[in-house]
């Protein structure tokens, strides 16, 4: 009876191999023969005490696909790699990283703010114990690519960055790095924008020239630990864009070995001095040519006439705003500092200087021009004689207009004209008056015809009486002639005082703001790149004896 039940179940399970291969059910599901279907393994989990549950368990395991080479030799490398730590197998062994930055652009110099803007990337190449292989073991395989984020990075930041966001962490974001098999990496940083400060020296804007210092360096890392070394004396400028309104000189490279006051260790760095020019006709065109043609519009001041009056200092007090608006603009440009003056800002306080001085003059010319009283006689010994021949004007002019009011023609045609009358004349004596009076003696019978009574006594007596009257008539009109020509004479001598002066003063005023204009505007600061090597040589100074450059 045992052996017939064994024959049975041996039986059965023919059958259902028999059904199992003729039913080919998707991975992870088994044929059902009762139900005619392929049911889930999954339905095990809560049915385990199903009799198709022991198929589930007898399915033979998925293949696994070929791993590539490449992959194979990724899960090696990184099997024990730990990207917090040095990749070195001797803690006291530094890790050398060669440094190197591709200058791009320069963006912007924020003259205000002092800082410079710059489109660059980096290269750095270090090694890397943890990173190598034999290629002959992976199908030959030299070099792969592995994104930044998983490896050991030097922390070498821009040290005078000048903006909230770190160099290092925006630029190895995303970029991958080239490992060799013999564990060298090549790192290339994405272009970037920096921010870094620079100190800007105004004093000869906009003629200036500025040399910024771009120090990179390990942050955290001594040179026992992480060293640098520098490729190259000079930043690659092979992708170079040159700016509108600096012109690039040259952008040098320097290795620096420096001691900190915080920390016993030396530190390395690797500092790029960028030489840069201002290209001054943008600020030539809208700064110092207005300014200079307001400078020459103050001289009309000196030529317009006197009668005008307050319209002579008005011009100068215009003209002066105009200067006080452009200053504005220039301050609004420049740093708030107060080591150095702009040369361009001292040429406008020079301008409003010399016309406010003109101004002054002008307003003394006029109070001169109507002054009354007698010329003192330094006046006319220092102005009238000595200046006047300075000015290669003679005294004569004055003499000449003196003469001519003295002419009775002149007097009294001057008298009628104020006066509103014409007075004759003006030159009568006594000769004069009895000459008048012995032709009127014809007319003696037709005035004893009318008066028979009078006699010839009576008539002298008139006649004599006439002849008094008159003559103090022509006395008084000789003293008022000799008042208003003294009046005139002193004006006319004060009108030329006021000339020469005005003269001289305008000499004077063309030769200051030549000067002032010469003195300023062609100041240079000197051959630019000379320059920017010595503020090289006075940084470098600054490390003593623990600089070294190469």
């Amino acid at each position: 009876m045992r052996y017939m039940t064994l024959a049975w179940v041996f039986i059965e399970l023919a059958a259902t191999n028999i059904a199992l291969a003729q039913h080919v059910c998707p991975q992870n599901e088994v044929y059902d023969i009762m139900g005619g279907r392929c049911i889930s393994c999954d339905m095990c989990k809560e049915f385990p005490e199903m009799a198709i549950c022991t198929n589930c368990t007898k399915q033979a395991p998925t293949p696994v696909a070929a791993i590539g080479s490449e992959q194979k030799l990724v899960d090696v490398l990184f099997r024990t790699y730990n990207k917090k730590v040095r990749p070195v197998k001797n803690f006291s062994s530094p890790i050398w990283v060669t440094f190197d930055m591709n200058l791009n652009q320069i963006a912007d110099m924020d003259e205000r703010n002092q800082v410079l803007k710059t489109n660059i990337w980096t290269t750095e190449t270090w090694i890397d114990e943890m990173m190598r292989w034999d290629p002959a073991e992976y199908d030959g395989i030299d070099q792969i690519r592995i994104p930044s984020s998983d490896l050991w990075m030097p922390d070498i930041t821009l040290y005078n960055n000048a903006e909230a966001v770190d160099y290092s962490a925006d630029s190895e974001s995303g970029a991958n790095c080239v490992i060799n098999y013999t564990g060298s990496i090549l790192y290339k940083s994405r272009p970037t924008i920096l921010k870094s400060t620079c100190r800007v020296n105004v004093k000869y804007f906009p003629f200036d020239v500025q040399m910024c210092k771009m120090k990179f360096g390990s942050w955290a890392y001594d040179s026992q630990q992480v060293n640098m070394i520098q490729v190259d004396d000079k930043a690659q400028l092979t992708h170079f864009i040159q700016n509108e309104q600096w012109q690039l000189e040259f952008a040098i490279a320097r290795r620096h070995i420096t001691f900190y006051q915080c920390c016993p260790e030396v530190y390395p760095d690797i500092s790029f001095y960028i030489c840069i020019r201002r290209k001054p006709l943008y600020y030539i065109y809208n700064l110092i040519i207005p300014c200079v043609l307001l400078c020459a519009l103050s001289f009309l001041g000196f030529f317009m006439p006197y009668n005008v009056g307050v319209v002579k200092a008005s011009l100068s007090v215009t003209l002066i705003l105009s200067l006080t608006v452009f200053l504005l603009l220039v301050a609004e440009m420049m740093p708030r500092t107060s080591k150095e003056i702009p040369l361009i800002g001292q040429y406008y306080l020079a301008a409003m200087s010399l016309i406010s001085v003109s101004t002054a003059m002008n307003v003394a010319v006029l109070n001169v021009n109507v002054c009354n009283r007698d010329v003192p006689k330094w006046i006319k010994v220092v102005v009238m004689k000595y200046l006047a021949a300075l000015m290669c004007m003679r005294e004569s002019r004055c003499k000449g207009r003196r003469s001519l009011i003295k002419s009775p023609n002149f007097a009294s045609a001057r008298r009628a004209h104020y006066n509103g009358r014409y007075v004759a004349g003006a030159q009568c004596s006594r000769d004069a008056s009895l000459y008048n009076l012995h032709r009127s003696s014809g007319r003696h019978t037709s005035f004893h015809g009318y008066n028979n009574d009078s006699t010839d006594e009576d008539v002298d007596w008139k006649f004599s009486k006439v002849e008094q009257s008159v003559g103090e008539i022509c006395k008084h009109l000789k003293s008022v002639q000799r008042m208003y020509e003294r009046k005139t004479s002193l004006r006319d001598e004060w009108v030329f005082v006021a000339t020469i002066l005005d003269k001289m003063l305008m000499f004077l005023f063309i030769m200051a703001t030549i000067i002032t204009s010469m003195c300023l505007l062609l100041q240079n600061p000197g051959d630019s790149v000379a320059l920017c090597q010595h503020n090289v040589n006075k940084d470098e100074s600054f490390y003593g004896n623990n600089t070294r450059s190469e």
